[in-house]
């Protein structure tokens, strides 16, 4: 099982991160989540569910920042194709992103109470590190049967349910940089 980008260098493109207009940001962030390939699925893989974690933020704020979560997309052959802006648009569960954490809370007390702050805090978040570049890991599992969970799930739940289910795994580090406007 592999991944494939069509990324120069392995970079997140800017159109998928904060080096953008702020007219496609929403409330700072980029929401347009990148298309990637999963390629040679082991056989018997039912589903595959997916991270995009930037460990680059432990020294910075005490912990990883989970970017994107993903579970429960259904495999009906050995290649999977998952396209721009997919994170908008699909119905699978998707996990809660580090938008919905301590450090946002006592930045911005309400935010989790309002529409915008739940739809941010459970789709893809793009890349935004506060300096110079950061490294983010997808990592796939191929997963034999679903995992029972709802939209809204955190990481741990998805990690509890993990090793029960699971064929195989992989990852692949991408970077990405912001640029100083």
């Amino acid at each position: 099982m592999q991944i494939q980008t069509n990324f120069s260098s392995k970079t997140i493109p800017d159109k998928y991160g904060c080096n953008v207009t702020p007219e496609h940001l929403n409330h700072g962030i980029n929401q347009q989540s990148f298309p990637f390939q999963i390629i040679a699925l082991p056989t018997g893989t039912s589903y595959v569910c997916w991270t995009l974690i930037d460990y680059d933020t432990i020294p910075l704020i005490g912990f990883p920042w989970i970017h994107w979560v993903v579970a429960n997309y259904p495999v009906h052959t050995k290649t999977i194709s998952i396209a721009p802006n997919f994170s908008e648009s699909t119905l699978l569960p998707q996990g809660r992103n580090s938008i919905d954490s301590l450090v946002q809370r006592i930045r911005h007390p309400l935010w989790r109470h309002t529409s915008f702050g739940q739809n941010l805090a459970i789709h893809y978040s793009g890349p935004r590190p506060r300096q110079g570049s950061h490294q983010y890991r997808l990592t796939v599992y191929a997963l034999k049967t679903l995992i029972p969970v709802e939209n809204g799930f955190y990481l741990n739940t998805l990690f509890d349910h993990l090793e029960s289910v699971i064929w195989d795994q992989t990852s692949l580090n991408l970077s990405y940089e912001r640029r100083q406007s």
